[in-house]
């Protein structure tokens, strides 16, 4: 036993952690709460409450036409029309929009639309940034705003209209086509945004070379296109539709010709995970509406398929394909299309195998964070507070310390861990001060106070700050499963505040922070930024998604188990390709990266939004490291070529959460981080990680060696790693009865009711 290592990091204080015993409670005023369960969120905004706003502070409404009969949103690649932010001076149109592989702006002549395919490329950043190829409007006619007329899983439809003329227009990820209806007040408008070469204007349809790029517009049958002053007009026979088109080349005309009145009018994303082969099937459906029919003309879309989606789809697809930030997206003839993905089960944490780690020293580790004054104290920044996110993290550390403590017999702190994550939970769920939920009925949406990183004032990250409350319920919920039945209700209004599964609850927008199309979620409530949209922390993604799976599984919810699954599934093959580039497939080849810690509609950034150390940028997208981040040792072949940029960034090897990205490192290097760690054992953990954690992760990982996805099993809480010839076969059953799991190769394992067994062989 190390034992000069451990008894220096001590820390000297009461034998456990305060707040242990259970608190008194009372409800919060009726006339102002909701029950949910044992718990209450408040429907009355407190003073202190942060809601959304403008870029002046000023609370703002979702901004919808007249007629618009759904539930408002956010959190979308075009919800710069739907709240309006003004960031750069007002705007009440849109800022940059990117559905790919199409760009839209929206403004007061009408649309701009744009196809980039040529990415500018500097140190820290490549972007496809917005150009208006094209402006499409009505002749003479300007307008107040843009509305939101209605939307569906990854379309929208935006409107114009002045009272004398009007306009609505829906886009939506993989969608080659604009489809404009309702045009009142005159001729349709093209204003191409530099000299446009004609090489299709026969009857309805128009082809136009502008810059290199294809665009081709259809208007009804009887229509005609004139071209006056460097733009072309229609008066569309007098009907009210028309489409635009990026096409791939000028020889797809025939094709989009064929399908360019099949206009699109709901798109729908549906989800079944399969227990037996541990596969998640995807369903991605359009619908159409085949606004004038004719001959060769059909009631089908086409649709351009991202990378994480091509890959897994036996969908047939034309040999014809577009340039966009996520590397090429490829067409595919049809309304519905499906992806299979393979999903390589999560645990709550690895068992402990190692046969040559220490046990006393991860009990001492664990005392690190058992013997401290706080378990939960403010967080980091120039304002530290004891918000949803900070808190959140405290939760999880406490949590999985715990589950530590339990492995290596440590009952008395087991025990106070969990009481005092109960505690904490409960003074969150309790609906009143400190801490508490508020509903906010105009957008739908649950809001913490206090609020962190614009949670209330830009409605950012709900999913990343949830993500921790219910990875710590569901570790709670393995040894009090009374308590977890109790308080399921409120974890389940957070679940749905984050991604709603339930289309017919219209308390919160289905999928509110997951954008089904592209495979992960959008962190930015209102998507402000010249760039469009953003995601940092793909990590803390997964982190929620894993969450869900362990919940639903603890409580005996499919419904929660397989939305978590299925978020899962694409966000973590969507991290292989977007975040990581496997592949070298997507980033530029004069984008100097092995990584972005951001990805961004219009493209990807190697810098934080706090601080450009190569160790933050690398480990943003890796941490909390845990049960659920094995995915991550998917490409043991690409972690040495991340790490080693961090190395190589840095001049050195990292001293800034050198514990994540040993952690990581692990999946690929286990003798390596091992060294590390043991080289300097007096680090300081990053705020939500612990040094018993570490130790434990990166010690079994050296047993266990690499995650091996070539098995599955009829559970999705396992894992199978392989070390030579030799596999470790590792279930967690969260039920209370026994159970056998079956691996795919026949392998069988007995585990015990809210148990992980593990198991060696072949």
């Amino acid at each position: 036993m190390r034992t000069t290592v451990w008894l220096t990091l001590l820390i000297a204080s009461a034998c456990g952690p305060s707040s242990i015993e259970p608190r008194p409670k009372s409800p919060p005023p009726q006339h102002a709460s909701q029950k949910v369960g044992e718990g209450y969120y408040l429907t009355k905004p407190p003073p202190s409450v942060e809601v959304p706003v403008n870029a002046k502070g000023q609370p703002v409404l979702p901004k919808v036409t007249p007629d618009f009969a759904q539930i408002p949103t956010s959190n979308e690649w075009w919800s710069s029309i739907i709240w309006q932010f003004d960031a750069r001076g007002p705007n009440p149109y849109s800022d940059p929009m990117y559905p790919h592989p199409l760009t839209l702006k929206a403004q007061a002549a009408g649309l701009e639309v744009g196809y980039p395919t040529v990415p500018k490329v500097d140190r820290v950043n490549y972007m496809y940034w917005h150009q208006a190829d094209l402006t499409v409007g009505i002749s003479g006619q300007t307008f107040p705003d843009t509305r939101v007329a209605g939307y569906s899983d990854w379309a929208v439809t935006a409107a114009w209209d002045n009272g004398n003329a009007a306009m609505r227009a829906t886009a939506g990820h993989g969608l080659p086509f604009v489809y404009f209806t309702k045009i009142k007040g005159g001729a349709v408008e093209l204003k191409p945004g530099q000299n446009a070469e004609v090489f299709e204007n026969s009857a309805e349809v128009l082809g136009l070379t502008i810059g290199g790029r294809h665009f081709a517009a259809f208007a009804p049958t009887g229509s005609k296109w004139s071209q006056a002053g460097g733009k072309f007009s229609s008066d569309l026979a007098g009907k009210e539709f028309f489409s635009l088109a990026v096409l791939p080349d000028r020889e797809s005309l025939p094709l989009f010709a064929k399908h360019a009145y099949a206009f699109v009018t709901d798109t729908k994303v549906s989800w079944e995970y399969d227990e037996k082969t541990a596969k998640l099937t995807t369903k991605f459906e359009v619908k159409t509406d085949l606004v004038e029919p004719g001959k060769d003309r059909v009631n089908e879309a086409l649709q351009a398929l991202y990378r994480h989606q091509w890959k897994f789809t036996k969908d047939k697809l034309e040999a014809k394909s577009y340039v966009s930030p996520r590397g090429e997206m490829k067409l595919h003839v049809g309304s519905t299309f499906t992806t299979v993905h393979p999903f390589g089960g999560v645990l709550p944490i690895l068992p402990n195998v190692a046969t040559d780690n220490e046990l006393d020293d991860i009990e001492h580790w664990i005392k690190e964070v058992y013997w401290v004054d706080d378990l939960f104290p403010p967080g980091l920044g120039e304002k530290p507070s004891r918000d949803a996110y900070w808190i959140g993290k405290s939760l999880l550390k406490s949590g999985l310390t715990a589950e530590l403590a339990d492995q290596v017999e440590y009952e008395n702190a087991r025990d106070d861990l969990i009481q005092a994550m109960k505690n904490e939970i409960e003074d969150w769920f309790d609906g009143r001060k400190p801490s508490y939920f508020y509903y906010l009925d105009s957008w739908r949406t649950l809001l913490a106070d206090p609020p962190s990183f614009g949670s209330g004032a830009q409605m950012n990250d709900h999913h990343f700050h949830w993500g921790y409350f219910v990875y710590a319920a569901a570790i709670i919920a393995r040894h009090d499963p009374a308590w977890a039945k109790k308080w399921a209700p409120f974890i389940e209004i957070l679940i749905r505040d984050a991604s709603n599964f339930d289309r017919g609850d219209d308390r919160f927008p289905f999928l509110r922070w997951h954008d089904p199309y592209v495979g992960h979620a959008w962190a930015n409530g209102p998507s402000l930024f010249e760039e469009g949209n953003n995601e940092e922390s793909s990590s803390e993604d997964a982190n929620y998604c894993g969450a869900l799976i362990l919940w639903g599984s603890a409580i005996g919810n499919k419904q929660i188990r397989d939305l978590g699954i299925f978020l899962y599934a694409n966000l973590t093959h969507a991290v292989d390709e977007y975040w990581f580039d496997v592949d070298d497939a997507v980033y530029p080849k004069n984008f100097d990266h092995t990584t972005v810690a951001m990805v961004w509609s219009a493209g990807g950034r190697y810098d934080t939004w706090w601080d450009g150390d190569p160790s933050f940028v690398h480990g943003i997208n890796m941490l909390p490291i845990t049960g659920l981040t094995n995915y991550l040792g998917r490409h043991p072949a690409y972690i040495k070529k991340n790490y080693g940029e961090i190395v190589r960034r840095n001049r050195g090897e990292p001293l800034t959460w050198r514990d994540i990205l040993w952690m990581y490192l692990a999946y690929s290097d286990p003798k390596k981080a091992l060294e590390l760690f043991w080289d300097d054992p007096y680090f300081a953990p990053e705020y939500g990680n612990s040094r018993a954690l570490t130790y434990h992760h990166i010690s079994n990982m050296l047993e266990l060696g690499h995650v091996d996805f070539s098995i599955s099993a009829d559970t999705p809480t396992y894992s199978v790693f392989r070390n030579g010839n030799k596999r470790t076969y590792i279930a967690y059953n969260p039920t209370a009865k026994a159970r056998t799991v079956t691996f795919s190769n026949g392998t069988k394992l007995e585990v015990p009711a809210r148990k992980t067994a593990f198991k060696r062989g072949e």
